[in-house]
């Protein structure tokens, strides 16, 4: 599928929910973050071999730790994070650096240059990664089914996933999703991060495309999530380098959310290593 027609299907399908909407939703961090059942089949049936959006909307928190995080000219991470589903706060804590990010606010102690990265895109971007592919079924998100593609030997069913205006914090990004036509599990996303705080005053049009694959995957309380996952600068239909690889693990959902006093920033505080459990 080349960049016109996925740009062409993106267009039509925002005009379409304008048009039946009667406006554009609201944006996501505005709303509850109750999922729907997506017009897209392949993104559905994904979902389901997922664990299923029915169980996924019975959470209220997960927890889980991260190792060798990629990203930031501080990397490798390893770092745990605490995620409200509800309102989608997050704390994160790791070495030498505390972080979070509540009502649009996102902070890190003692400093920023500890992340080498925005707070608010480092705390909101690895929980997007871990929560695929059920943050795609998000209010407002657009999914379109794109048909099939053989690559690597396998073949897949691809997705655009694209954002109106107003929707999340970067609703420029767009993805296309590899979704493995047999398993119906997601294997690959090939997206744009067009953060302004990450990239500056470069054009959407010249930011460089990624790829990011699920190598393996874990069961967790009834939901398949990633244990094992490849960053790659990804070009022409094709990986451009070696990539990147982190880990998840210790992986917990539960249905009672946390305190909200632990997304606030306090100098002082110290958490528990293993638990953000108040």
């Amino acid at each position: 599928m080349n960049k016109f027609n996925l740009h062409t299907l993106v267009l039509i399908s925002l005009i379409q929910t304008a048009l039946f909407n009667g406006s554009f939703p609201t944006a996501i961090a505005d709303q509850p973050t109750e999922t729907a059942a997506p017009s897209s089949h392949a993104l559905a049936a994904a979902l389901k071999a997922h664990g299923g959006l029915t169980t996924w909307q019975s959470y209220a928190r997960i927890d889980y730790a991260t190792k060798n995080f990629p990203l930031g000219t501080s990397a490798p991470f390893n770092f745990i994070q605490t995620t409200d589903l509800n309102n989608r706060h997050h704390l994160t804590q790791g070495k030498n650096f505390t972080a979070g990010k509540n009502n649009r606010t996102a902070w890190a102690l003692p400093n920023t240059q500890a992340l080498g990265l925005p707070p608010a895109f480092f705390e909101s971007g690895n929980f997007y990664f871990i929560a695929m592919p059920f943050v795609f079924a998000d209010p407002g998100v657009i999914a379109t089914d794109l048909g099939t593609k053989t690559f690597m030997g396998r073949e897949y069913d691809l997705v655009a996933i694209a954002y109106p205006p107003g929707i999340g914090d970067t609703p420029e990004d767009d993805y296309i999703l590899y979704i493995d036509s047999q398993t119906h599990r997601l294997h690959m996303i090939d997206f744009i991060p067009t953060s302004a705080e990450v990239n500056g005053d470069t054009p959407i049009k010249d930011l460089p495309r990624k790829a990011l694959v699920f190598d393996n995957w874990q069961q967790a309380d009834g939901l398949l999530v990633p244990s094992q996952l490849t960053f790659y600068d990804w070009a022409d239909g094709q990986f451009q380098n070696d990539g990147n690889t982190y880990f998840i693990h210790d992986v917990k959902f539960s249905q009672t959310p946390p305190k909200p006093s632990i997304f606030t920033a306090q100098h002082s505080r110290v958490i528990n290593a293993t638990a953000h459990a108040e």
